[in-house]
């Protein structure tokens, strides 16, 4: 589903590539996160018994990506876009497993709001296509497209960790330490993605394998849908783009 989505979203990206209006886009995208931001910090200081940390962790990622945005930085655009594909996607296979519900039609929009204003060719010349750090790194356009799809395929899979990791579940012991794995080896992946770092691609990879494995010491009965599933799927699609480019690399070392 997240591919067929993909491809319909990438022709939206081209109708918005000459829209212009960069500012006003920046701004509604800035708006659609710093609601997310205030919405779970304050639900982290009135949730239900165990979901505080959970909530507090999903307000820090809306907060990182608002002023990623907001200052341009060049992964800020990439970042934002994949929380906002989280949203969409838990939105979606939420109405489909329970049912029709506003609250989660409004929950898709607003992550839509996220995305579609960031998205088209006018947009990326302000965040991804900076000269200044593609000349410091050295990094063409298939460079760029490949570090683009990685980096927001693990920020999409960042809010179903968070709610796995984080949030009241079953398995304890070991089950427990290995969710916190997965979920710190994302964080620093990602740290090492932005910061150009072979280890980030690597940690990404051992983040999927600790999901995929266990995935059922996840609690069925709290967000099933958005749990380590949804983020296995997004994780392994986030691998996908140096898979081939590894290979080469390894083969020529051998």
């Amino acid at each position: 589903m997240a591919l067929n989505l993909s491809s319909g979203f990438a022709s939206l990206s081209e109708k918005l590539g000459s829209l212009g209006f960069e500012r006003v886009r920046r701004a509604l995208a800035a708006l659609a996160l710093s609601f997310f931001a205030l919405l779970y910090t304050f639900l982290a200081f009135n949730a239900p018994p165990g979901w505080g940390a959970a909530f507090g962790a999903l307000g820090a990622c809306y907060v990182v990506a608002f002023f990623a945005v907001v200052a341009e930085w060049f992964w800020g655009r990439w970042f934002a876009m994949g929380l906002g594909w989280s949203g969409v996607m838990v939105a979606i296979v939420s109405l489909v497993m329970v049912g029709w519900a506003p609250a989660l039609l409004i929950y898709g929009l607003a992550h839509a709001l996220v995305m579609v204003p960031l998205a088209g060719r006018t947009m990326a010349a302000r965040y991804d296509l900076q000269e200044g750090w593609r000349q410091r790194y050295r990094m063409d356009e298939l460079g760029v497209a490949r570090l683009r799809k990685t980096i927001t395929r693990s920020a999409a899979s960042l809010p179903s960790l968070i709610l796995w990791a984080l949030g009241p579940k079953e398995g304890q012991g070991m089950g427990l330490l290995l969710s916190f794995g997965a979920l710190a080896l994302v964080l620093a992946g990602l740290n090492g993605l932005v910061r150009l770092r072979t280890w980030g691609w690597l940690a990404m990879g051992g983040a999927a394998a600790l999901t995929v494995t266990c995935s059922d010491l996840f609690s069925p009965g709290y967000f099933a849908f958005a749990g380590p599933d949804l983020a296995a799927a997004f994780l392994a699609a986030a691998l996908i783009p140096f898979v081939v480019p590894a290979f080469r690399f390894l083969r020529a070392r051998a």
